[in-house]
């Protein structure tokens, strides 16, 4: 398969948990499968699967979860895998799904700590008038065996709101993308409602009333300790703080793009800007912002603009001097010469 440039800046940082491979093993022996030979065969550690210390790659998980469908004969075994593992397999997110004080509650802390998980995933919450509607999309462009992974994912949300509201719950309906692969019966048997596909979102539509449900046995004091350790592992500092301050320290080794700095986030470049529009910006916005900063700052104390530039990131000169009159309505060589006339005066004062 041709990957895009966009999925190859992925690349570096396509790792997640072990615990997404939990009980993969005895499922496929039970299924008269190899599954030492099927984990070999992506280049997966076997004794990786299931372990939450080691590390995986995610779209070789992806893969092996439509290769061993194929190899079983069974095109429903994510969603089998799925309901084995339950919300075990989603590690610290899973404690916010048992723990949070509704429904609407965990879900939104799926949606806002998913991509610790798995990072290419992004769920969304939607309220609609009388329904909720919970999607899930992937942000690789290319990816072999989707359609596997979407299943295995809805199939994971299934198992989250009937830990929430009862074994005995139902959604309205369930979307998909793709064309079934399963028999109709068998994702009744899943979702417990009626499924459609080749539809314009992943998605398992509920009623609203539904999110204000409390959730019965949930700990604050472990809820607590789960949203502390997300929040240390999603960084200190608010978001769009959190990026201004790695755009600040990559533009010293000139490297402040938006797939470098997603990269030291630990997310998707394509989540990171998402969530960065949540907040009503962009990176862009951002990298310039704190560009200006740095122009301010830099010509108090340097004379030459071309290092200005190059120190801002800057492969032309000219690109900076447009920057410059967009923001002080002055060339660079101008900026230089008031602000270090501005701290004579004030050195004189």
């Amino acid at each position: 398969m041709i990957r895009s440039e966009f999925d190859l800046a992925f690349d570096d940082m396509d790792l997640i948990s072990g615990t997404v491979l939990l009980h993969y093993i005895p499922l496929v022996k039970e299924l008269g499968g190899d599954p030492e030979a099927l984990l070999t065969g992506q280049g997966i550690d076997v004794a990786a699967a299931g372990c939450p210390d080691r590390l995986v790659n995610y779209t070789d998980v992806a893969t092996l979860m439509g290769v061993t469908a194929d190899a079983l004969r069974r095109p429903d075994f994510a969603m089998r895998l799925a309901q084995r593992q339950g919300v075990q397999s989603l590690g610290p997110v899973a404690v916010l799904i048992r723990h949070a004080a509704t429904v609407a509650d965990a879900l939104d802390g799926v949606c806002r700590y998913l991509y610790h998980c798995a990072p290419p995933d992004i769920a969304k919450l939607e309220r609609r008038e009388s329904t909720a509607v919970f999607t899930l999309e992937i942000a690789l462009r290319q990816m072999a065996f989707r359609d596997h992974w979407i299943e295995k994912g809805l199939a994971l949300t299934m198992d989250a709101l009937r830990l929430m509201l009862g074994d005995d719950f139902a959604p309205i309906r369930v979307t998909m993308q793709h064309r079934a692969m399963s028999p109709r019966e068998v994702y009744r048997d899943v979702f417990h409602c009626p499924v459609e596909f080749a539809c314009e979102h992943n998605a398992i539509h509920f009623p609203l009333a539904m999110l204000s449900k409390p959730i019965p046995g949930r700990d604050p004091t472990i809820l607590a300790l789960a949203e502390n350790y997300l929040s240390q592992v999603a960084g200190a500092l608010p978001l769009v703080e959190h990026v201004q301050e790695l755009i600040h320290r990559m533009l010293k080794i000139d490297q402040a793009s938006l797939a470098s700095v997603a990269k030291a986030m630990i997310v998707h470049p394509r989540v990171l800007q998402r969530r960065l529009a949540e907040q009503g910006t962009t990176f862009e916005a951002i990298l310039d912002g704190v560009r200006k900063d740095m122009a301010w700052q830099l010509s108090g104390r340097i004379n030459r603009v071309s290092q200005i530039a190059a120190m801002l990131g800057y492969a032309e000169q000219c690109v900076y001097t447009r920057a410059c009159k967009r923001w002080y309505g002055m060339t660079p060589r101008q900026l230089i010469v008031s602000r270090q006339n501005r701290q004579a005066v004030l050195a004189r004062s």
